[in-house]
């Protein structure tokens, strides 16, 4: 190692005092440094996880087909409408069915199957007003299952003007339930679908292709000769969904 020469004063050397820190300089050391390093690290890990591509392939947790009876009514099929294909991405999937006696019991079906593209699942609530429906209560209802579980399906009361063939108006309600299924998964609430997605991705490496069932019958009490109340159309329904659900969900 070099050492620099010492130069030599002629004058009398003198002394200079050494100027110490004081503590409080000593330990100025922000401490917020390793903190953002830390928390960059973990943002890191975190972007590597989200991005990697899920190991599993994105298969749905539903039959995409509807049966051809369902609580003793015969079922048709129903096309899929302009709206529909023009908001909706075109590798949307639907299966639509119109069950009805002729005698005023009716029931429409309806499944949508997500794509590539996440937007096709949304909440009915979001489209319900635009199409005339006003929601009047909404909660969850427990549909008990021939196998002794319970399926959890999102009930709403709807209601909107309607005229009828004498010219009149009147208000008709509605009973819509609905659930949403992923892979081995199923929830009435959107949020918690969304929460489902975004953990099963990040920690299970798993892509839920989601799936929205539609089950909803009018109250034509007073419509027709025959029509139900309320309380016989919720039990309608229900009973509906119970007949139906294990047929479209085999993972349940």
């Amino acid at each position: 190692m070099l050492l620099e020469p010492v130069k030599r004063c002629k004058s009398s050397p003198m002394h200079t005092p050494t100027t110490l820190a004081s503590p409080a300089e000593s330990s100025s050391f922000p401490l917020w440094r390793p903190l953002l390093v830390v928390a960059l690290a973990a943002l890191t890990v975190i972007a590597c996880l989200w991005g990697t591509p899920p190991a599993t392939k994105s298969e749905p947790g539903i039959v995409m087909k509807l049966p051809s009876t369902l609580v003793g009514l015969w079922g048709s099929e129903q096309p899929v409408s302009e709206s529909e294909k023009v908001i909706l991405p075109a590798d949307t999937e639907f299966a639509k069915k119109f069950y009805s006696d002729g005698l005023g019991n009716d029931i429409h079906c309806q499944i949508v199957l997500a794509g590539a593209e996440k937007r096709s699942i949304h909440r009915p609530e979001v489209c319900l007003p635009a199409q005339g429906w006003t929601i009047k209560s909404g909660e969850v209802m427990p549909v008990p299952l021939a196998d002794g579980g319970t399926l959890d399906v999102m009930k709403l009361t709807v209601s909107r003007p309607v005229t009828l063939n004498n010219g009149t108006q009147r208000d008709l309600t509605s009973i819509f339930c609905y659930w949403f299924i992923g892979k081995h998964t199923t929830t009435p609430h959107h949020f918690v679908r969304v929460l489902k997605t975004n953990f099963d991705m990040l920690l299970h490496n798993t892509n839920h292709r989601w799936a929205y069932v539609i089950v909803n019958a009018p109250v034509l009490e007073g419509f027709v000769s025959q029509g139900k109340n309320l309380g016989q159309t919720t039990a309608l329904v229900q009973s509906a969904i119970a007949e139906l659900a294990p047929q479209i969900m085999p993972d349940k």
